[in-house]
């Protein structure tokens, strides 16, 4: 049986390393349109902030790496046509030789092509002040234009826009961070959360809420001067970078494969699509939100990894006749670092729950201390929960911490919320103590037990 993964990223090697698992026999094939495996798309953080030298170097796996495991890949190689009738795969391989073209069958087909970076297209001109940076090529660009660059504008406020804003504000350069919405990191973080990071900016950044780009500005010989926002406001930025959530890669198969609304490819719970042979996987899908009755499009990493799973187990199930495990439901849980400080959330927020038609409360509290004997005096963690009112049921949770292990919290309140605890529970849940360890009721024990008093 063969089966063959169109896009190497990290739902595509996801799915390629769980079907090799599950069954060594199965012959498998990735197809990439780039040169690269598994590239992290934030990479341009990375080089900026010193972690990694080249853009080449932050990938997850190499191709000799997958060949030693048995799966085959096709760097390069760009699919053109899939004809889902005769089950063939058309593709092109490109190098700075030779160009060839070529074709491959499948048994079953997984859909891995990704997502690209919105952004509003302007005139030609000006296109050298204009970037993105989700794939290699694109941050190759934009670092090269960055770099350059003595006033940046970010298009996005969410954590991608803020992760670049970071990255940036050591730099002796002016930072413009735009959005469109009236709130910092809306669906992540509340206003508790933001205010404590918003004492961390640096005095190079300034915040755009209610804002979008409106068209460029330019002199009267027509050069390029710089962006105004939907507001009148005028920036003379030398590059202005888009830092908004992708949009899903699906012009190879919007012809015959049905499209959700929100542009995502339609697939069952199991991920197969409208057709019983072809799956998607990672930014290509929507998938089920714990608080929803609709699926959401949340192109996150651990998404990514998951679905390739998920796809990988039921692809191999339609062809062998075994069960198939449907996608379980999720809480968008993400992490980062902004400012010194490490941020986290997990479920809904307090601002957008009546988006979803909720009535909730919150709890929050600041520890500065993790035990009766403390010697970290420098020990913070702020910690938030969300829960529905008459049910007192745990909605979400949000972390602000100067303490990169009190991160783990995260986890713990992503699996109270997929097992839809109650404060009630969560009060005389079992935790450990030890006096130079810990408290002997966890922060989680007594924000719970503040939730309760309220």
């Amino acid at each position: 049986m063969r089966i063959v993964i169109i896009g190497g990223s990290h739902a595509g090697i996801a799915a390629a390393r769980h079907l090799k698992k599950v069954d060594p026999k199965v012959d498998v094939i990735i197809i990439e349109k780039s040169g690269v495996l598994g590239y992290v798309a934030s990479s341009l953080n990375l080089v900026l902030e010193g972690y990694i030298s080249r853009l080449e170097d932050s990938r997850t796996t190499t191709a000799s790496e997958l060949l030693s495991e048995g799966i085959n890949v096709m760097l390069n190689s760009e699919v053109i046509n899939i004809f889902p009738q005769e089950k063939l795969v058309q593709f092109v391989t490109s190098t700075e030789s030779y160009r060839q073209e070529d074709e491959v069958s499948y048994d079953g087909l997984i859909l891995a092509m990704g997502s690209s970076t919105f952004r509003s297209e302007f005139a030609s001109d000006v296109e050298a002040h204009i970037t993105t940076y989700k794939t290699i090529g694109q941050s190759k660009q934009a670092l090269e234009k960055i770099e350059m660059a003595q006033t940046v504008a970010i298009v996005g406020a969410g954590l991608i826009g803020f992760e670049l804003a970071e990255s940036l504000s050591g730099q002796q350069k002016a930072i413009h961070l735009i959005d469109r919405m009236d709130t910092l990191l809306f669906r992540y973080f509340d206003h508790e959360v933001a205010e404590i990071l918003m004492e961390r900016f640096p005095e190079n950044l300034q915040i755009y809420l209610n804002s979008n780009v409106a068209h460029t500005i330019k002199d009267e010989k027509g050069e390029y001067q710089g962006i105004e926002l939907s507001n009148g406001t005028q920036i003379q930025a030398d590059v202005v970078v888009y830092a908004v959530n992708p949009r899903p890669n699906v012009a190879l198969v919007e012809d015959f494969l049905k499209l959700n609304l929100d542009g995502t490819v339609f697939t069952n719970e199991y991920l197969q699509t409208s057709d019983p042979s072809i799956y998607a996987i990672g930014d290509l899908v929507s998938i089920p939100f714990n608080h929803s009755d609709s699926s959401l499009y949340i192109p996150l990493v651990t998404n990514a990894y998951r679905t390739g799973i998920v796809a990988a187990t039921n692809v191999l199930a339609n062809e062998q006749g075994t069960t198939k495990i449907p996608f379980p439901k999720m809480q968008r849980t993400v992490v980062s670092k902004l400012f010194g400080y490490f941020v986290s959330s997990s479920g809904i927020n307090e601002t957008e729950a009546p988006y979803y038609g909720f009535e909730v409360d919150s709890v929050t509290q600041t520890f500065h201390s993790r035990t009766f004997f403390a010697t970290d005096e420098d020990f913070e963690v702020t910690l938030k929960l969300i829960f529905d009112q008459q049910t007192k049921i745990i909605m979400g949770g949000q972390i602000i911490t100067s303490d990169r292990g009190s991160l783990e919290i995260i986890n713990t309140i992503s699996t109270l919320i997929n097992s839809k605890t109650s404060l009630h529970q969560l009060a005389t849940m079992d935790y450990f103590f030890n006096p130079t360890i810990s408290f002997p009721l966890h922060f989680l024990n007594q924000l719970a037990l503040d939730g309760l008093l309220k």
